[in-house]
């Protein structure tokens, strides 16, 4: 009801009627209420509901945006790994080249310096390839998809490793690298290698951009022991720049750097902290840094490792005559003197310290006198005042001290050092930063008796490592089954496996393998991954099928792709297989995985050296920078074997016009998949060929199929026709 006020306002009234009864009969009541503020309140009441269903909607619509924003978010995030992924498997590719021929090149008769700077080569290769892979464990971090190895290791040799890999660079700025355990830290443990060798090469690798004088430390120490494990603590200390306070806190973030004229000035990507502290703590630990501007920095970090079990534990038998020989240690690195003591002392030897050529004269004499003469001196080549190489002469021409064995340390070699070095009358020398085993040998050499005849005067020469790698295969007898579609990489394949000592059969895809293993129990399968009609993954769950008629379902099976995409590993063990080694295969890691599953039976077989089979050359824009036909590098993959290289370019020849016209046939039928597969087959061929324009082409056309654009195809089939035959006119030449 509407009410009238007397000043002629409406407003709403509420009425209500009540029935009662008496004596003298019904009656009613009505009542009537201004319920204007009831009324303001419903309304108000009213607008909140409103309210609330309009927020609600809001909030619903909110949550189907950030549903759909999450979404386009991890399809951005699985794009850019995959992005990544794939560039690292291009990146990689001419790394093969690079190790590839050191690999060749270590395998020949060096002298050695020579052996030294191949050596070098290859594992600035090798850190190229640790650089590639921080990109994608940076992708796999920011995913918590990393997952760690354990497995058994060597501390001492990685930490050997490790300090030689990147001396070089140490060296080129006049540094001083010195890398040394406490003799309490462990020899023998289990966790993941690789990764704790990428945080100190990532923290190593900053100490030398960022010092321009003086060195670079590495100390390794126990922070807690127990039964089992151990936690170490791993410093890296440098005489560089230092950090101003109020920046050390931005280091180990994303893409970070002190200020953008630390990019400008020294470059890098800013992942490398960010990377090693994330695997510090996936290993149990954590990093952190001190430093002051102007004065240096220690980076640290620290891990838990498991201890080995202790019958495995081997203690180094050193030759008994090192046990209380004396020696002069003499550098005028405080550092280095250090370390070397330490290492010296216990191996049960007495040593003296002294940092400079006059008092290693006098200290010297003084021990004639007290009838306690030095056996040996180690003298660092590189000194102010008088250098080492003096100081070997004057030792040597004075009668009462030429009895004493000279053993020379340098940061570098440098051609000419071994004449003049056996010369002047050092029994040995060794460069910095020196490894455990090649101390240990020096020694050895410098104290065979009479040190006069030529072979004591001869200077250590360090132990061929592709040579030791071959020693892995000797006296077996194993037959392995290569997986592979393309017949000229089969080929190859089957040629260095031949030439390592190692029988191969080759099969072109996965259900020829199956096929095979019916009737042949092979000792070990390499199974290429990508392959047509049945690829790696299914072969190998069909292997595994205890059902199928496979002679033996648990036959080592590994993988062998030149892709890096993330989970390729975890598909691959999914899929039934051992290993994963991925394109370009060092010979080390390959081997590693041959001997780690082949059986050890008992049959000598031929030492020759390992090469990996990958292409050695990356695929620049420009074709026509390109050389038509690298006659070297394929020379190079061949292990110089003419005969060899010459069998399988005419292989090439044979096979790549059926792979070209199997290209034709998937465009003219609309085959994405079929086009993609035969491009990157010519693509690989070509590689291995040394036919690196043709390669060139058909990796784009290998892209333009990947991305579904077959008019991009078309246009550059004649292009590659062409550089086939301008490629086949070339070989031609040399058959």
């Amino acid at each position: 009801m509407i009410g009238l006020h007397k000043n002629g306002n409406e407003f709403p009234l509420e009425l209500s009627l009540a029935e009662w009864e008496t004596t003298k009969g019904k009656f009613f009541t009505g009542t009537m209420r201004d319920i204007t503020e009831r009324k303001k309140v419903e309304e108000e009441l009213q607008q909140v509901t409103s309210d609330i269903r309009e927020a609600n909607s809001f909030l619903e619509e909110a949550t189907i945006r950030a549903n759909t924003m999450a979404e386009q978010a991890e399809m951005a995030s699985i794009a850019k790994s995959e992005f990544l992924a794939n560039m690292s498997h291009e990146i990689r590719t001419p790394m093969n080249g690079v190790i590839g021929m050191t690999g060749l090149l270590l395998d020949t008769k060096l002298d050695e310096e020579q052996r030294r700077y191949a050596e070098i080569v290859r594992a600035s290769g090798e850190s190229l390839l640790i650089l590639i892979n921080d990109i994608l464990d940076f992708s796999k971090i920011e995913a918590k998809k990393l997952d760690l190895e354990t497995i058994d290791f060597d501390l001492t040799v990685l930490l050997d490793d490790f300090a030689s890999a990147l001396a070089i660079r140490a060296s080129e700025k006049g540094l001083e690298l010195l890398c040394a355990a406490d003799p309490a830290v462990p020899t023998l443990l289990r966790g993941d290698p690789g990764r704790l060798r990428q945080i100190l090469t990532n923290l190593v690798g900053n100490a030398i951009k960022f010092t321009q004088s003086g060195e670079v430390a590495v100390r390794v120490s126990v922070i807690e022991a127990k039964e089992n494990n151990v936690m170490l603590r791993f410093s890296v200390r440098d005489t560089g720049i230092g950090i101003p306070e109020n920046k050390i806190g931005l280091l180990f973030g994303k893409f970070s750097q002190v200020d953008a004229s630390t990019t400008r000035k020294y470059g890098g990507t800013g992942l490398g902290l960010a990377i090693s502290k994330q695997l510090a703590e996936l290993m149990g630990g954590e990093a952190g840094v001190k430093s002051k501007e102007g004065n240096g920095s220690e980076f640290w970090f620290t891990v838990r490792l498991e201890q080995q079990e202790i019958g495995k534990q081997k203690e180094i038998i050193l030759p008994a005559d090192l046990r209380g020989i004396r020696v002069l240690i003499v550098d005028d690195n405080a550092t280095n003197r250090e370390i070397l003591n330490i290492r010296l002392i216990s191996w049960g030897m007495r040593t003296t310290e002294v940092n400079g050529g006059s008092d290693a004269l006098r200290v010297l004499n003084n021990a004639i006198d007290e009838n306690d003469p030095f056996q040996i001196a180690l003298i660092d080549m590189q000194m102010p005042g008088m250098d080492g190489e003096e100081l070997g002469r004057i030792i040597k021409a004075n009668q009462r001290l030429s009895g004493t064995r000279l053993v020379m340390l340098t940061s570098m070699g440098l051609r000419g050092d071994t004449k003049r070095f056996k010369k002047i009358g050092f029994a040995a020398y060794a460069t910095k930063p020196i490894r455990y085993q090649e101390l240990n040998a020096v020694l050895s050499i410098a104290l065979i008796e009479n040190n006069e005849t030529e072979q004591t005067a001869q200077p250590i020469v360090t132990q061929n490592v592709s040579r030791s790698t071959a020693d892995m295969f000797a006296n077996r007898k194993v037959r392995i089954l290569l997986a592979e579609d393309n017949i000229t990489n089969q080929q190859v394949a089957l040629g260095i496996l031949k030439k390592l000592g190692l029988r191969a059969d080759a099969v072109a895809n996965g259900a020829e393998a199956v096929k095979v293993l019916k009737t042949i129990p092979y000792d070990l399968v390499l199974m290429d991954v990508q392959m047509p009609e049945m690829d790696g993954y299914e072969a190998t769950r069909q292997i595994r099928n205890s059902n199928s008629a496979i002679l033996n379902h648990n036959v080592p099976i590994i993988a062998m792709t030149a892709h890096a995409m993330q989970g390729d590993r975890e598909l691959c063990i999914e899929a039934g297989m051992n290993d994963y080694v991925t394109k370009p295969v060092s010979p080390k890691m390959l081997s590693e995985a041959l001997d780690k599953w082949l059986p050890k039976e008992t049959k000598k077989l031929a030492e020759q050296p390992f090469v990996t089979t990958e292409s050695p050359a990356i695929i620049p824009i420009q074709e026509e920078e390109l050389p038509v036909f690298d006659w070297t590098g394929m020379m190079s993959r061949m292990m110089d074997d003419e005969e060899f290289t010459k069998e399988m370019m005419a292989v090439f020849l044979k096979d790549t016009p059926q792979e070209i016209a199997l290209l034709k046939e998937c465009l003219e039928a609309g085959d994405v998949s079929g086009v993609e597969r035969q491009a990157h087959s010519v693509k690989g061929a070509a590689a291995s060929a040394g036919g690196e324009r043709l390669r060139a082409v058909a990796f784009k056309m290998e892209k333009a199929g990947k991305a579904k654009d077959l008019e991009s195809v078309k246009s550059q089939l004649v292009e590659l026709e062409t550089q086939f035959d301008v490629l086949k006119e070339a070989m031609e030449k040399k058959l």
